[in-house]
């Protein structure tokens, strides 16, 4: 009986062993070449080209000429938010949608993740780039206020900043409204003024926060184009109504207060709520229609 019960024991000890080693193989390939790339601190399986203020990483055979100005457009981003980068950006550049979205989970053409604030563009949006279909100054511009504002965060701050904000500011930063099928300031107030409104608390990115309803069934064709340009127009408002100094004030205010509510009003001396239906009274916004 005692010799069996050492047998069970060590049967135990071998199939945990076997566990760890399966859970501890899994975790280390997905930093590696799955899921959780993003935050791996380690980077291989691309080449790289060092500039002053960044790195590109990219898959062998990818021309990457076009990124020659990443540091003059890092300079413009700090110089909007008035932040800097506390380490040089990391954009990766892809030539296989399928090793993007593998890494990243996304499909989206760029992508900006919490953390280092790693940029990730997707093959299919770097082929458009060099064939001129988009504007890859623009979108990196937009990417790199996410990667900023991420560096500026923990990862934990990252789950709770106000989605909008984030989008808004980007779309805002990089002059984005009328390119590349955002709609532009007129479009996007012509939609306000003809009933169509995301309340900002519906959108999400947070993995602990669903996203609203509201979002999946928004009645626009292209309803993110419209989104985002909302949100920019949001932006825009602030700085005009408030100036350039307080809504940079709130921009930064999440990245260590726990409540971007409770920054809003003691920044801007009104409630987010509030605020949100005086601006949709001033757009023209009606349920019915302007």
């Amino acid at each position: 009986m005692h010799n069996f019960l050492d047998y069970l024991k060590k049967r135990k000890l071998k199939f945990a062993a076997a566990i760890f080693i399966i859970f501890t193989g899994a975790v280390a390939y997905s930093f590696l070449w799955g899921r959780l790339f993003p935050l791996s601190p380690i980077v291989s399986g691309f080449e790289h080209k060092d500039f002053e203020r960044a790195i590109i990483y990219y898959d062998k055979g990818v021309d990457i000429a076009k990124y020659g100005m990443i540091d003059k457009i890092i300079g413009e981003v700090e110089d909007f938010h008035k932040l800097k980068f506390n380490w040089k950006a990391e954009i990766f550049v892809f030539d296989s949608d399928e090793k993007y979205t593998r890494l990243t989970g996304h499909h989206a053409r760029f992508v900006a993740t919490p953390f280092y604030g790693r940029l990730f563009v997707a093959g299919r949006s770097h082929r458009e780039a060099l064939e001129g279909k988009i504007h890859l100054d623009v979108y990196l511009k937009h990417e790199l206020s996410h990667s900023l504002l991420y560096q500026n965060m923990s990862l934990y701050r990252s789950q709770y900043y106000p989605g909008w904000l984030m989008e808004g500011t980007a779309v805002y930063g990089s002059n984005q409204m009328g390119v590349d099928g955002y709609l532009s300031k007129e479009e996007t107030l012509g939609k306000i003024k003809a009933g169509y409104f995301l309340d900002p608390d519906e959108w999400s990115t947070s993995l602990l926060k669903p996203e609203g309803k509201k979002v999946e069934t928004f009645p626009l064709p292209n309803k993110f184009w419209f989104i985002y340009s909302e949100f920019a127009c949001i932006v825009g408002d602030l700085i005009q109504i408030y100036g350039k100094e307080k809504y940079l004030q709130y921009i930064k205010a999440p990245l260590t207060e726990d409540d971007a509510h409770t920054s809003f009003r003691r920044i801007f001396g009104i409630g987010f709520d509030e605020y949100i239906n005086d601006f949709k009274k001033r757009s023209g916004y009606s349920k019915n229609g302007g």
